[in-house]
């Protein structure tokens, strides 16, 4: 959507209103402003990221390889990080880089940045360097703290769970710096400098719980978006202090209720889909719970994170999976990347009904 409707930018061409609609739709925007611009701009902040990835990663592929090799590598990796993909040209992924400091930091700093969604990434730009606009907008003050604290905790809970298991062969920087990562990854990236399988089953646990949080909205990540989990905190800080069919305030602002309530439809359609996938494995393979359940999320998410396959060591636990179970870890992929609520949207035909029912109270607690 992005590419087509930069080309017509250039070609000084119209788009049509059905094209508008396909475009803000498939990058969550609010408005339908200057839609052609904000295409061009996003294809300029890619290239602009993906160059400056490229060339901090040769810095430290150009010492291993030859120049030219050195310089594949390094666009590779750029690429897959800022668009949140995580395949890796080494067959061991980054795990080779596990007692690194550049190679982590540069990976986690493209993955973040992809991660954010280029929403924020123009609002900042406008706010901080062209300085026309005053302050950020809710949405970007909110995927920012939603990102810092997950970063921040999950660094903590993981230096804390691993530093004597997982991280035991690390000094204590590297630990630091692994333990960020691996908060980092999940976050629909998929790039791996350890081997997770030696972690807890609370971390695995807690890991899953970052894949389906996932990116930020109008960002090349999965997940259920930061934005969306956010939401339903301060959803459930309103109900739980009795302000019932109110509007949600954050930050001085008031959010619609209309939100809050696709924030909770995408949730809970999004943990029915997970539910439901894990079951019809299970019952189809008999596998070992966590690693299909784990293998499940990180499909939904996009993320491409496993905990290893029993049969093949240098490969994901998908290849264990049946034919059928392959298909439904497909499926899960498709949906997860399009959204739940899209493809619900596109299989199901909203009706409305034509009358009210009589109310009458239940027992709830």
């Amino acid at each position: 959507m992005t590419l087509s409707t930069t080309f017509f930018y250039f070609l000084g061409k119209k788009i049509s209103l059905h094209d508008r609609i396909l475009f803000k739709e498939s990058l969550n925007l609010l408005t339908y402003d200057n839609l052609m611009r904000f295409a061009w701009r996003i294809f300029r902040i890619t290239i602009f990221f993906e160059a400056v990835g490229t060339g901090l990663f040769y810095l430290v592929f150009s010492k291993q390889f030859p120049p030219l090799i050195a310089l594949g590598h390094s666009f590779f990796h750029s690429v897959s990080s800022f668009c949140n993909a995580g395949f890796s040209t080494f067959s061991e992924n980054l795990t080779l880089y596990g007692h690194s400091y550049s190679v982590p930091i540069f990976c986690a700093f493209l993955i973040i940045t992809g991660g954010i969604g280029f929403v924020a990434i123009s609002d900042m730009y406008y706010v901080f360097i062209k300085r026309e606009k005053k302050g950020l907008s809710l949405h970007t003050k909110i995927v920012l703290k939603t990102t810092a604290f997950l970063i921040i905790f999950g660094t903590i809970f993981i230096f804390l769970m691993e530093s004597n298991r997982g991280l035991s062969n690390y000094s204590p920087g590297e630990k630091i710096i692994n333990s960020f990562f691996q908060a980092v990854t999940p976050r629909t990236a998929g790039f791996n400098t350890v081997n997770i399988s030696l972690f807890s089953p609370l971390t695995v646990i807690f890991i899953m719980f970052l894949m389906f949080i996932g990116a930020s909205p109008g960002g090349t990540g999965g997940g259920i978006k930061t934005s969306t989990f956010a939401l339903l905190l301060l959803w459930v800080r309103e109900l739980l202090f009795g302000r019932y069919g109110e509007d949600i305030t954050a930050m001085k602002k008031r959010i619609p209720q209309e939100q809050a309530f696709r924030a909770f439809l995408l949730a809970f359609t999004s943990i029915l889909l997970i539910i439901l996938s894990f079951f019809l494995i299970q019952t189809i393979d008999q596998g070992q719970p966590l690693k299909l359940l784990f293998e499940i999320f990180s499909a939904f998410g996009t993320v491409g994170l496993s905990l290893g396959s029993k049969l093949n060591p240098n490969c994901n636990f998908s290849f264990d999976l049946s034919i059928s179970g392959k298909l439904i870890i497909i499926f899960l992929m498709i949906s997860g990347r399009v959204g739940p609520l899209t493809l619900s949207n596109a299989l199901i035909t909203a009706k409305k009904r034509e009358f009210i029912y009589p109310e009458e109270s239940i027992v709830i607690g």
